[in-house]
C-alpha cells in the first residue's frame, strides 16, 4: 500500500509522527490502517521520492500531487484521502505559501 505526502520537515521527523500516530492510535488514514489490517509500525517503510530545493509549499503541494496521480494513492482504497484539485487549491489560495 502507497501513501504520498509532502513536508518541509526531516524524513526522519516525518516518520516518527506517522509512527506515533499509529502508536497513540490516532484518527489518521495511515494510523487507521496499521491498526485495522493486522500490521505492525515496524512494517511500514518510508522513501523519499523527490526533493525539492525551492523550500515553497506550493512546489511541494504541486509535485505531491503528480504523484498521487502516477502512483494512484487516491482514497477510497489507498491511504491519500485528500487528492483532488481543489483541496490543493485551497492550502495554495493563501498568500503564505507563494
Amino acid at each position: 500500500m502507497v501513501y504520498v505526502g509532502e513536508t518541509s520537515r526531516s524524513l526522519k521527523e516525518r516518520a516518527k509522527g506517522y509512527e506515533a500516530d499509529v502508536r497513540l492510535r490516532r484518527d489518521k488514514p495511515i494510523s487507521q490502517h496499521f491498526n485495522d489490517a493486522g500490521h505492525r509500525v515496524q512494517d511500514m517503510g518510508v522513501s523519499v521520492l523527490s526533493q525539492i530545493r525551492d523550500n515553497s509549499r506550493y512546489h511541494r503541494l504541486i509535485k505531491e500531487l503528480e504523484f498521487k496521480k502516477r502512483f494512484e494513492t487516491q482514497s477510497p482504497n489507498i491511504l491519500n484521502t485528500k487528492i483532488n484539485l481543489m483541496s490543493c487549491y485551497g492550502k495554495l489560495s493563501s498568500n503564505k505559501y507563494m
